[in-house]
């Protein structure tokens, strides 16, 4: 694990979730914390060679992968946590990740580290800015991947959390979790005619360039809105997952697979239904089909 130096105040630590690194007299402001108490040693550790006390961290999302880490800095440090409405909410309480996922009490293989990560309190719950030492961090909404999600402006960088996924992550899983198309959809056009210097994805690596990424990702989603529309022929929610995943070759091989993708595939059925362009109809069952 190292730090990499973006600008004169801008770092980041290139890790499965990249971890943004603010640093301002002699204190660090992180932006996520990766994944479980390790990842949060050793970023407390990497901190602690360069002399940096952390005294902020802004969760990006409530996602365990982005706020595993808090529970081991939290044990070293009295640093203040940031994080948006409703992502406050699962951060503090993460039963509520899992308890969505399953619409009822959960399986128990959806109470892993992956799904279900140890609580962290929240400090503050932000919108629009925080100010950490001399610099202002400005929130900016990137809603689409979860609920409420947020990346962090400053100094002309953006760390745009999960707001797009790399070529790569792209082919390994064919399509990417999004909670809410429209919302990620208005965050890809954001990315699109934003102008910052440069971009830090978690799950992409860093780039002075977004539209590739971004075209990337819509792509997909187009991809799947027109499959889901061309098979909507009174078809059940179960029925579409498992065309999706035949038509996409996706293989699911655990509930945390399982259930996160039919999440995602809701996420298509809500956007276009609510668009007009399917329709569902009750036989004992709910049936989708297309409007045209």
């Amino acid at each position: 694990m190292k730090l990499e130096r973006v600008t004169e105040n801008v770092y980041y630590i290139p890790n499965p979730v990249n971890i943004g690194v603010i640093v301002d007299s002699g204190k660090a402001f992180l932006i996520d914390t990766g994944l479980d108490e390790e990842v949060g040693r050793r970023i407390f550790k990497l901190m602690s060679n360069h002399k940096l006390k952390i005294s902020g961290i802004f969760n990006t999302h409530s996602h365990a992968d982005h706020f595993g880490g808090n529970s081991y800095i939290l044990k070293k440090v009295d640093a203040r946590v940031y994080a948006t409405s409703i992502e406050s909410g699962i951060i503090q309480s993460p039963y509520l990740e899992p308890l969505y996922l399953f619409s009822a009490h959960p399986v128990r293989e959806l109470t892993v580290k992956f799904i279900m990560a140890k609580p962290s309190r929240v400090d503050h719950i932000v919108s629009h800015e925080i100010e950490f030492e001399n610099l202002k961090l400005d929130v900016i909404s990137l809603k689409g991947h979860s609920p409420n999600q947020a990346g962090i402006g400053v100094d002309g960088v953006l760390f745009c959390a999960d707001s797009v996924f790399s070529e790569r992550v792209i082919k390994k899983y064919k399509i990417p979790l999004f909670m809410d198309i429209e919302s990620q959809k208005e965050s890809l056009k954001f990315l699109e005619n934003s102008n910052f210097d440069c971009y830090i994805p978690a799950h992409a690596e860093k780039t002075e360039d977004i539209i590739q990424l971004v075209e990337a990702n819509r792509k997909v989603i187009e991809e799947v809105e027109s499959f889901i529309i061309s098979i909507a022929k009174g078809k059940t929610t179960e029925e579409i997952l498992r065309d999706v995943c035949k038509n996409f070759r996706i293989g699911l091989k655990s509930f945390s697979e399982y259930y996160l993708m039919l999440s995602t595939i809701k996420a298509y059925l809500s956007y276009l239904h609510n668009k007009g362009l399917i329709k569902g109809e009750f036989k004992d069952l709910l049936y989708w089909s297309s409007s045209e």
